[in-house]
């Protein structure tokens, strides 16, 4: 056993150790601790991490009229089909291609370019299609591979759509590729 004047030393040290622990957590929530949770001043931002600068996008109001797409044209002239059947793969468990192919939860899509929207190969669709009218152009086809919902909101389709262009103009020519006679791709007129 140690003697006196060691075990005074170590129960000192304990307690000094413990004090100053304390001391240091009572000096850090009031002194640091305000500092980070101070509320900002009027007109001053509260920043938790580091900023992230989003470029300012502009929304279309009600009462704009319809939102100006970008042209697909110049992607589907530059598109290529063998690009869009590895695309395609994500319409295959609804749609076929093939000429004659069977309609399965979607129609078949063979010659749907040009043609006119709504009942194709034997496929009834759903009043909300229809209501589109005229006939499947590049950019109605393009409008609708990005959202089905935003120009048939009560359609059937449950897909949710191809975001980027490229992956749109690459199912849109392969759709060419699959349609008899296609109307042909003007090339966009010089800005």
């Amino acid at each position: 056993m140690p003697d006196r004047l060691t075990l005074y030393t170590i129960i000192s040290a304990f307690w000094m150790a413990f004090l100053a622990i304390i001391g240091t957590n009572i000096v850090v929530d009031g002194v640091v601790m305000p500092l980070k949770t101070a509320a900002p001043k009027e007109g001053e931002e509260q920043v938790f991490a580091y900023p992230i600068e989003v470029p300012e996008v502009a929304v279309a109001s009600a009462d704009a009229g319809p939102v100006q797409r970008p042209d697909i044209r110049p992607l589907i002239l530059a598109a290529n089909p063998d690009d869009g059947k590895a695309v395609f793969r994500k319409c295959q468990s609804c749609h076929t291609l093939e000429a004659g192919g069977k309609n399965g939860t979607g129609p078949n899509l063979h010659d749907i370019v040009g043609a006119a929207i709504g009942d194709h190969a034997g496929f009834k669709t759903s009043d909300s299609l229809k209501a589109i009218g005229g006939t499947w152009t590049y950019e109605k086809l393009d409008d609708y591979l990005e959202n089905p919902k935003r120009l048939a909101p009560k359609g059937t389709m449950s897909f949710a759509g191809l975001k980027k262009p490229k992956e749109r103009a690459d199912v849109i020519k392969l759709l060419m590729a699959n349609t008899a006679n296609p109307p042909p791709v003007d090339a966009p007129a010089a800005p």
